[in-house]
């Protein structure tokens, strides 16, 4: 079950904050195979919501990604592939494909480095000019101060998309902070994390509509729990307020989210 303050952003006032409901499904199956320092896997996700009131917003999302890893004692290389597809009212909407490369490394027993570079590619069914190839460049720092029951981490990406139509070439910045913690309650492991980021965007082209160029700043922050009642069953709590800021007034709003899900693994 979910909750979103604003669902039909372009239909409705934004400052009166009509909200709905939705209920989501997702599935999920994955393959690992390790031989010797070589680590194989491949996974496929699926994701689909419907709302009670906006209908034209139901989307569903398929996810496969394939990942070689090979690990030399404290650093490692891996590489992977995944491929995206989207659906939204019923219709094709989305098709994406991204490779890559990382590198990690384990410094003592309390931190972890790790580089990523995705290359991607973007196709709109509907939208040609929307279609775009990416540049990703990220960096992942962790530090563990029990292990991974309890630690702090964060990520640094600086990323470049170029359109068909330059109003949507950008080049961004994002900056994100966690901290998990685990904890025992009622002889009952609940895990908590508690997550913001920051993420600017300066687009290329010139809209008539504003007389301006776009430019955007985004703020998340975000409160997740998990509750394992036993080795099958998890109960998931979020909650996440998210600010937008741009000079575009479509994307110039305010939201937060709220879902709770229940979990079997088998």
């Amino acid at each position: 079950m979910e909750y979103d303050s604003n669902v039909g952003i372009e239909e409705a006032d934004i400052t009166s904050g009509v909200g709905d409901s939705a209920s989501d499904l997702s599935l999920g199956i994955s393959y690992d195979h390790k031989i010797d320092h070589v680590n194989l896997s491949a996974s496929y996700q699926l994701q689909d919501t419907r709302w009670q009131e906006y209908a034209e917003f139901n989307s569903q999302l398929h996810i496969g990604v394939l990942r070689a890893g090979y690990q030399m004692g404290v650093q490692g290389v891996d590489f992977s592939l995944a491929q995206a597809y989207g659906q939204v009212d019923g219709k094709d909407f989305l098709r994406l494909t991204r490779a890559s490369p990382a590198y990690s490394r384990l410094i003592g027993n309390r931190w972890y480095v790790r580089t990523q570079a995705d290359f991607s590619r973007k196709d709109f069914s509907q939208y040609d000019s929307r279609n775009s190839d990416s540049f990703a460049g990220n960096l992942y720092l962790y530090r563990f101060l029990d292990r991974t029951r309890f630690y702090l981490s964060g990520q640094m990406q600086l990323k470049s998309e170029r359109a068909a139509n330059e109003i949507y070439s950008y080049s961004g910045a994002l900056a994100k902070i966690q901290i998990k913690r685990d904890f025992r309650i009622f002889d009952k492991k609940l895990s908590s994390r508690l997550h913001a980021r920051i993420e600017t965007r300066d687009y290329e082209g010139w809209r008539s509509d504003i007389r301006a160029a776009r430019q955007d700043l985004r703020y998340r922050v975000a409160f997740e729990n998990e509750l394992a009642f036993n080795r099958h069953w998890q109960l998931q709590a979020k909650l996440q307020q998210e600010w937008f800021d741009s000079n575009l007034p479509v994307a110039d709003y305010r939201q937060w989210r709220a879902s709770l899900g229940l979990v079997w693994e088998f």
